[in-house]
């Protein structure tokens, strides 16, 4: 089949038209924004979802890291004076590959990250993935040593539902009980909250709000140029990504391409929301 001529020059000009509407919305990233990647499973088993990293693969990112001076530091430090050289990175759900696969690259590289278990999750398989595959979270004991060993660990929420549609008394349950139940196991306060999937609404922030939280987490940053303390962006490495582009990610420029980057995050990460759906 031979594609029509005109055919082909609509694909440039849509993509382009995809770009602009990107800047338009969500703006050319302001200097102070946080530098934060983050990373979900750290396996050689594959699945549909795109949500995984092979274990050589996330190692080539951080001796990437390591090769070019960046630095992990705490949370605190990174949303009062961030650097252009410092970075969050982030292990959503705290999977049990993170300890066994991650913890040690990490360790070899002299970096640490944030951990963000699913509270009620902790030591068991996830129920929210359908499919063949199950994949186990951390233990007490891991968390813990991890924990000692630098990593910050913040709340993922109590059973990593979608809590734009729960009522006032589960939202108050998933972020109070997941704040406590953290807090007792590690004898550390957790000042931080992640929401699942990435999905917020005024109800939810003001819930996280109200759990004696600092701030918290959502997938990407609404606007670019504009920190919300309730809805802190991050850019996820996904299965299809390479040293590029991380590259491109941290340093932020050109910005037609980091445009490029952060508008094929946000697109996956739409589509992450059906992972109950595609997951095998």
């Amino acid at each position: 089949m031979i594609l029509s001529p005109y055919l082909i020059l609509l694909i440039p000009v849509l993509y382009l038209i995809g770009w602009i509407y990107w800047f338009l919305k969500h703006k050319r990233p302001s200097l102070n924004m946080p530098r934060i990647i983050s990373f979900h499973k750290i396996s050689n088993t594959p699945e549909l979802g795109g949500t995984f990293n092979t274990v050589k693969q996330f190692e080539s990112f951080i001796r990437f890291l390591k090769m070019n001076g960046y630095k992990t530091a705490r949370i605190d430090k990174i949303l009062a004076e961030p650097e252009e050289k410092e970075i969050l990175i982030f292990f959503d759900d705290a999977y049990e590959n993170i300890y066994n696969e991650a913890f040690p690259i990490m360790k070899e590289c002299g970096l640490t990250g944030v951990l963000c278990p699913v509270a009620g999750y902790i030591g068991k398989k996830n129920l929210w993935d359908r499919g063949l595959k199950r994949f186990r979270h951390m233990n007490e004991n891991q968390l813990k040593e991890m924990s000692e060993a630098g990593f910050e660990i913040i709340s993922h929420s109590m059973s990593h539902s979608d809590m734009r549609r729960l009522n006032k008394e589960s939202l108050i349950k998933e972020t109070t009980e997941s704040k406590r139940t953290l807090e007792n196991l590690l004898n550390k306060k957790i000042d931080y909250f992640i929401y699942p999937f990435g999905l917020y609404n005024e109800n939810v922030k003001n819930a996280v709000k109200n759990a004696g939280y600092r701030a918290a987490f959502a997938s990407y940053n609404e606007k670019n140029d504009k920190i919300d303390s309730f809805a802190i962006g991050r850019n996820t490495m996904y299965i299809i990504d390479s040293k590029f582009d991380l590259k491109i990610i941290l340093e932020r420029k050109p910005l037609f391409l980091f445009g490029h980057e952060d508008q094929k995050g946000r697109i996956i990460n739409w589509f992450s929301r059906f992972s109950a759906v595609i997951k095998i």
